[in-house]
């Protein structure tokens, strides 16, 4: 009887921190219509729904993080209600965008070659079947600058303790383009190599849960999250280094009503 209580005491718990990721389809992970946390899941869990988990020697990563020489092996899989993943069988992969087929292959068993570096994103999708019905997951795909400068924080959901995992984050320079960028992995955690002229932060307004406004809060400031205007600022970088956001960020909540207009335009 104690250990019975025992599980439905932590089944209680794992359904109160479960967060839909990505955007549509059950599942987020690296993004798309469901995919995978990219690997910063630190143990954490996702909810139950279908994601793309990138492998890298056996161990998860960014799928926003891959290196010139990487080898990655792509996985479609299906977590139930109590976490057990289960992989599915892959029907069809894709890999579109500049550079795709040469300075980034895709097998048909969902190996992912990295021989050089893309000039933007590249985009793949998965096909497998799910209850019976055909299930095309997609997720973006970039290949880190030439540089060893970090940048960590973690998202939680707004005023809590609530790990959002599965959205994108771009870093830019001060001319709006990406110079790195980083998906938040199953416990909102997320860690991306970034160009040294990064200086602000923004997301993917698709990888964001229905749950949520595609919107940031930072120290209780509201900023944008698109274009190149009122975006968060990067701590300051060391180049070489890792700097983290010192302070959590937050996704407001659908449930607590639309956010203010930005209000970080300095």
């Amino acid at each position: 009887m104690k250990d019975s209580n025992k599980l439905v005491r932590w089944i209680a718990a794992f359904v109160a921190i479960v967060v839909v990721l990505g955007c549509g389809g059950g599942g987020g992970g690296t993004g798309g219509s469901g995919s995978t946390s990219g690997g910063l899941g630190g143990g954490a869990k996702p909810a139950a729904g279908q994601y793309l988990e990138f492998f890298r020697s056996g161990s998860l990563v960014d799928p926003l993080n891959l290196n010139v020489g990487d080898i990655v092996t792509v996985q479609y899989v299906n977590y139930d209600q109590l976490g057990v993943r289960t992989p599915l069988a892959v029907t069809n992969w894709g890999l579109t965008g500049s550079g795709a087929g040469s300075a980034v292959t895709l097998t048909n068993t969902g190996v992912m070659q990295v021989i050089s570096r893309p000039t933007g994103f590249l985009n793949l999708t998965a096909t497998a079947t799910v209850i019976g019905q055909p299930k095309t997951l997609n997720q973006d795909v970039f290949v880190s600058p030439a540089t060893n400068t970090r940048v960590t924080g973690r998202l939680l959901a707004n005023t809590s303790n609530v790990a959002v995992g599965g959205v994108q984050f771009e870093f830019v320079d001060n001319g709006g383009n990406v110079v790195g960028a980083a998906i938040t992995g199953y416990d909102g955690r997320f860690s991306g190599v970034v160009g040294n002229n990064a200086t602000r932060l923004r997301l993917k307004p698709q990888t964001v849960s229905a749950l949520y406004f595609a919107a940031i809060k930072y120290q209780n400031v509201d900023y944008a999250v698109t274009g190149n205007a009122c975006l968060l600022t990067l701590p300051g970088l060391v180049a070489g280094g890792s700097v983290s956001f010192p302070s959590n960020i937050f996704l407001p909540r659908q449930q607590d009503g639309p956010p203010p207009p930005p209000s970080g335009c300095n």
